[in-house]
C-alpha cells in the first residue's frame, strides 16, 4: 500500500509541475503582450534578461518533471 501512496504523491507532484510550467508560459505571454502594447517604455536588454530567467526556471522545472516521470514510470512497472 505504501508504494501506491508514493505513486499518488508522484501524480500530485506531476500536476504541480505542469501548473508551474503553465504559469511560466503565461508570464512570457504577458511580457510579450506588454512589449507589443508599450514597447517604448521597456529596456530591451532588461526584458531579455527577465525572459532568460523565466526560460531558465522553465528548464529547471522540466528537468525536475523528467526525473519525477522516470521515478513514476519505474514505480508503475513495479506495481503492475
Amino acid at each position: 500500500m505504501e508504494q501506491m501512496e508514493t505513486y499518488n504523491c508522484y501524480v500530485e507532484q506531476e500536476d504541480s509541475y505542469y501548473k508551474k510550467l503553465e504559469t511560466l508560459e503565461q508570464c512570457q505571454h504577458a511580457i510579450f503582450d506588454h512589449i507589443f502594447r508599450y514597447g517604448e517604455i521597456f529596456d530591451k536588454l532588461m526584458v531579455e534578461e527577465v525572459l532568460l530567467a523565466i526560460h531558465q526556471l522553465e528548464d529547471t522545472v522540466r528537468l525536475e518533471l523528467l526525473h519525477l516521470k522516470s521515478a513514476k514510470a519505474f514505480l508503475a512497472f513495479k506495481l503492475k
